[in-house]
């Protein structure tokens, strides 16, 4: 989709099955109902289809993308289908010599592990952009454990290429990052701001369509539940008093809005 002048294209390595019995530790949720609402979200009776999204944004002045991918790391689950990030690039028409910034919205694997392959940055000409309590967070743990990307970014910032500015600020023209803690704590989306469109990219704020009609549920993906749902309540406000255009990174459609009465899928 276009939004703001900026051409948007979804990165996706695949999907895998993950269990329905963890996502609300808290909350019954009525999961017929939901498969009748959404019927692409689930891979079968017992569990949903968890996409991994990144996000090729085409702007007048270069490549911008949100996230970068999981590969090297693997799923947290085995694949049900899969690209390789090369193809899923190569599809989304990205060569990664012409990315100029990555904005990584945390430091969980299937969101940044593709950014340094084999000890080297897969986008040498890239600013990467990571909240510094992400950083400090992730330092001391080892990636197998945490699924999280920190030691191989390590190049990253002996190259120079890391961006540790915490503020919330326009890091390209039109783009803007914004701290939602809680799935990390150095969490953030990323909003793109256009006359008549915006587009949020959530990040972890969402990871199945029956958190955006109750956002205040907990999530057994955050680090902390309670913050998380705050951040979350925070910004599906704002994307449904706004109408601002929505994009998901595990959702296997992952455009559209937050409506009165949850998510509102895009129809091409």
């Amino acid at each position: 989709m276009a939004v703001a002048g900026i051409e948007v294209a979804v990165v996706c390595e695949g999907y895998a099955p993950l269990p329905l019995d963890d996502e609300f530790p808290s909350t019954p949720v009525d999961w017929d109902a939901e498969r009748a609402r959404y019927r692409w979200m689930f891979h079968d009776e017992r569990s949903w289809a968890w996409h991994v999204h990144a996000f090729a944004l085409r702007t007048p002045s270069g490549v911008v993308m949100v996230d970068a991918c999981v590969s090297p790391f693997p799923p947290y689950a085995p694949w049900a289908t899969h690209t390789a990030i090369e193809d899923a690039l190569a599809d989304a028409d990205v060569e990664v010599d012409e990315v100029r910034l990555v904005v990584l919205t945390h430091l969980h694997a299937d969101h940044s592990g593709g950014a340094v392959v084999d000890g080297r940055p897969r986008f040498p000409n890239a600013r990467h952009v990571v909240h510094p309590a992400d950083w400090d967070h992730f330092a001391g743990v080892e990636d197998g454990k945490s699924y999280a990307a920190r030691r191989a970014m390590e190049p990253l910032e002996e190259r120079g290429m890391l961006d540790l500015d915490p503020d919330d600020r326009e890091v390209w023209p039109g783009i803007h990052v914004v701290h939602a803690p809680g799935h990390t704590p150095g969490h953030r989306s990323v909003v793109v701001e256009g006359v008549s469109d915006t587009l949020l990219f959530t990040g972890d704020l969402l990871h199945t369509p029956p958190q955006v009609a109750r956002p205040e549920a907990p999530s057994s993906h955050d680090d902390d539940p309670a913050l998380a749902s705050r951040s979350r309540a925070r910004l599906m406000g704002r994307a449904r008093d706004h109408g601002w255009w929505v994009a998901v990174s595990h959702f296997a459609r992952p455009f559209g809005r937050v409506g009165v009465d949850g998510w509102v899928e895009r129809v091409d």
